[in-house]
């Protein structure tokens, strides 16, 4: 039997060609994400092991968590006295002060600003420092300073060269030396700085303190005896770590940060596979058609259903093997390309030699094997369900060209209507995202179940255009029309990679501007100024606040800071404001209470966040500050939502709370409003002037403050919309092959019609018209999904925040062109065949 299936598959290996390729694009995605997730993860666990190998301790001030939304809380410095007690601890053989800040570099007069942090450091040599020397010399005397060998490349950095460093303080520093972190030049995305301990205190007005101090034990030392002693001679104010437990902390902060890019590489692995199971399932089931005879001859000499079922299955056991053989090794190379592309939509991820884990080979032959093996189980099915004499008494089976069953349509119909509901019931009001969730799991089932049913009066409804093209045209609509099932099942295989596209882009736009239209409702700002970098926490030095308010040009300036807090597992983020300047900026609405309560210590929040955790004014919420641990704070306002939506968090506390409870003083944006007389232009000038010892800070009017706030979510669509083109272009492979196996199946028809008359190009153009008639279908159905369920998503998320539902025309009209002139094209190869069919071997055929 084995024999018999492998000599079936290479005999059919050019009918298999395409699902083939269509798996093994699949297993190159979902193998390229895991391994692009792996080196990503990889890479990061190695930095901060290689940031932390020759250390044994770390003491740092004493906080409540580490980090937050994959940002690692600022701590408070150690003055220089711990450094002399952890020396005096019995067992320590070195303790070394440790600095480390916020510096940007500049050279030739120019400002380098990187898409990460622009890292001021104190250079440590080895153990204890990470970096070590590819030129040059460590720095030693005072105006000395060694840069990463990255930054030195890239922006044409020598030895001997100058290069100023903005910190707290501003310096001219010549470069002594060029440092690499590892075995790379440097750190992705970042700018390193690095220079001698008393000069990094100085440049970060440290006045002598440390960030944190690194403890090396003394030979035999048990390190746990020796935190524990350090420990006991500082007491509970600071924070005595294995420099192992710190590095995992730090790794795990910044993967937070490229944990929603992991998941997203999963779904749309998951979307791909779900596309090319369709093409799959279809691809089989024709074959099983097309070989009724032969399966027959097989049962007749006396073959079992079971093992029909299990020579069909064997074959498609090896297409999947090969496919993942393929794809798996194709992933590899593949998942290069996919951190360039997340690159180019600009997601910087560490950058490094690719990590293959055996996980991910299994997972790869899994998922391949897996669901070509799945996908083929209905056609095996039917295979050993056909009794010998039946099966040789015709030329075609039922099972991929008639209509479906009525047990199917029925459970089809039922399986759609619950979706329908389901969504009714979320765009009603009442419903969730979870809801939603299943509504559209039922929706796809049972429109997969439906749709033999529905397709043939959708096919005649969209080819009546057809019909204006003469012969070819409407013999095209019912060819379509007469194979339900290969017709719809091509056709939603296309739909549901456009439903995902169109989707993204009606849910991203109605964010875009729903975001837009609150922000310039409520901020009544002439202009902001705001890090060029778009900092989740801000990048404003304070100073850059007080320079602009201070200019008789502005009437009134308003700052805001960002701060993340816990409440018990769960990380919120919260808006510190002052008061009495924020009302002149902008135009809030309080739903109950007042926002200058918030000065003796209180907490605003918006009105959706209160009816969630069901509190009013009076009651007190328990928040946890890294600084400071829990606080209870006062509820003293309800904020409208839109309002609260515009200033970026739910949590309003006052900018004294902020002060008090956060270590970090830099600010996220600074809200100007321009004085009486004074022209817009001329007052810009003045501001921007102003803010010339702070390089990172970018004045914006109102539309260039929306587009940086939606800039992410212009990355996250445009890197989403370029991976979802796989899920496109498996479809139409699907489309390819399943005209072109057709074409196999109607050999004799189509020989017959040249013999009437038709012309090679009457019948080119007759499965183009096929091709197209699919695409439409597909067309209509996922621009269906895709905006019905956006709709859904929207009116779910506005539950907790303003979102209204705003249809993208153009990009959706540029969708369906996109997919009506690729439907065209995957045509052209099955005509070509069609048209070049031999009249008498085509009307010979059986």
């Amino acid at each position: 039997m084995w024999r018999l299936i492998v000599r079936n598959t290479v005999a059919r290996r050019g009918r298999l060609a395409l699902t083939l390729l269509a798996v093994l694009l699949g297993v190159t995605f979902v193998t390229g994400s895991l391994v692009l997730t792996d080196t990503s993860q990889g890479l990061l666990d190695d930095q901060f092991r290689t940031a932390t190998a020759g250390v044994d301790l770390t003491v740092r001030d004493a906080a409540a968590f580490d980090s937050a939304m994959g940002v690692e809380v600022e701590r408070d410095p150690l003055p220089p006295e711990v450094v002399d007690r952890v020396r005096a601890v019995p067992g320590v053989a070195a303790a070394t002060p440790v600095v480390r800040g916020q510096g940007l570099l500049g050279v030739a007069g120019k400002t380098i600003v990187p898409a990460g942090p622009s890292l001021l450091l104190s250079w440590e040599p080895a153990p204890v420092g990470a970096f070590t020397l590819r030129a040059g010399r460590a720095p030693a005397a005072e105006g000395e300073v060694v840069v990463d060998a990255a930054t030195a490349r890239r922006h044409r950095i020598g030895l001997g060269a100058e290069v100023t460093v903005r910190a707290e303080r501003t310096e001219r520093l010549r470069v002594v030396g060029l440092a690499g972190f590892g075995s790379a030049e440097g750190l992705p995305g970042t700018t390193v700085a690095l220079v001698a301990l008393p000069a990094a205190q100085r440049l970060l007005a440290l006045d002598g303190s440390a960030s944190e101090v690194a403890v090396v034990a003394a030979d035999g030392a048990d390190a746990q005896r020796l935190r524990a002693a350090v420990s006991a001679a500082l007491g509970s104010g600071y924070e005595v770590s294995s420099s192992r437990d710190v590095a995992a902390s730090s790794a795990a902060a910044a993967k937070t940060q490229i944990s929603y890019l992991q998941v997203m590489l999963y779904a749309l692995a998951a979307a791909a596979l779900l596309v090319g199971a369709f093409l799959i399932a279809n691809t089989f089931s024709i074959v099983v058609t097309q070989r009724t005879r032969e399966l027959a001859v097989l049962r007749a000499a006396g073959a079992t259903g079971g093992q029909v079922m299990r020579s069909v299955l064997g074959e498609a056991l090896l297409v999947g093997l090969a496919a993942s053989a393929a794809g798996a090794g194709l992933g590899v190379a593949c998942a290069a390309g996919l951190r360039d592309l997340a690159g180019a939509f600009g997601m910087t991820l560490p950058d490094g030699g690719l990590v293959v884990t055996p996980r991910t080979l299994v997972v790869a032959f899994a998922v391949g094997v897996g669901v070509t093996v799945l996908s083929a189980l209905g056609p095996a099915g039917r295979a050993a369900s056909v009794a010998p004499v039946e099966a040789m008494r015709r030329a075609t089976a039922d099972g991929v060209s008639g209509r479906a069953g009525w047990g199917r349509t029925v459970v089809g119909a039922v399986l759609t209507a619950l979706g329908v509901a389901g969504l009714s019931i979320v765009l009603a009001g009442p419903g969730s995202v979870v809801v939603l969730g299943e509504a559209a799991v039922s929706t796809v089932v049972g429109l997969a179940l439906l749709g033999p049913a529905v397709a043939p009066g959708a096919i005649r409804l969209l080819g009546r255009p057809l019909g204006a093209a003469g012969v070819p045209g409407r013999l095209a609509r019912e060819s379509a029309a007469r194979a339900p099932r290969r017709t719809s099942a091509t056709a939603l295989a296309l739909a549901f990679g456009l439903a995902l596209i169109s989707f993204t882009t009606v849910l991203g736009t109605s964010i875009k501007d729903s975001t837009a239209r609150s922000y310039t409702e409520v901020i009544t700002a002439d202009y902001v100024v705001e890090s060029a970098r778009n900092e989740m926490l801000g990048g404003l030095p304070a100073h850059a606040y007080h320079h602009v308010s201070e200019l008789p040009q502005v009437a009134v300036a308003s700052r805001l800071r960002y701060g993340h807090w816990k409440d018990g597992r769960s990380t919120e983020a919260l808006t510190a404001v002052d008061p009495v300047t924020l009302a002149r900026v902008t135009s809030l609405h309080m739903v109950a209470g007042r926002l200058d309560a918030v000065a003796d210590g209180g907490v605003v929040l918006a009105a959706n966040v209160a009816r969630e955790r069901h509190l009013k004014i009076g009651d007190t919420l328990a928040m946890t500050f890294s600084r400071t641990g829990t606080r209870r704070l006062p509820v003293v306002g309800l904020l409208r939502d839109r309002d609260a939506q515009a200033l970026s968090t739910g949590y309003v506390i006052s900018l004294d709370t902020f002060e008090r409870n956060y270590r970090e003083h830099v600010d996220a944006s600074v809200f100007v409003k321009v004085a009486d007389g004074v022209s817009g232009a001329d007052a810009r000038k003045a501001i921007e002037r102003a803010l010339a010892d702070a390089p990172t800070a970018q004045v914006r009017d109102q539309a260039a403050a929306v587009a940086g706030r939606n800039a992410m979510i212009d990355q996250v669509l445009g890197l989403v919309t370029a991976l979802l083109m796989l899920t496109v272009l498996i479809a139409l492979m699907g489309i390819t092959n399943t005209l072109a196996l057709s074409i196999i199946e109607r050999t004799r028809e189509l020989g017959l019609l040249r013999a009437v008359g038709m012309t090679g190009a009457q019948m080119r153009w007759m499965i183009r018209g096929e091709a197209v008639l699919v695409a439409a279908l597909a067309i209509v159905a996922g621009l269906g999904l895709g905006v019905a369920f956006a709709a859904g998503t929207v009116t779910a998320l506005g539950r907790t925040t303003e979102a209204t539902l705003a249809l993208p025309v153009g990009p959706l009209l540029l969708v369906v062109a996109v997919a009506a002139v690729a439907g065209l094209l995957a045509g052209l190869l099955p005509a070509r065949r069609a048209a070049r069919l031999d009249l008498l071997t085509a009307i010979a055929t059986s």
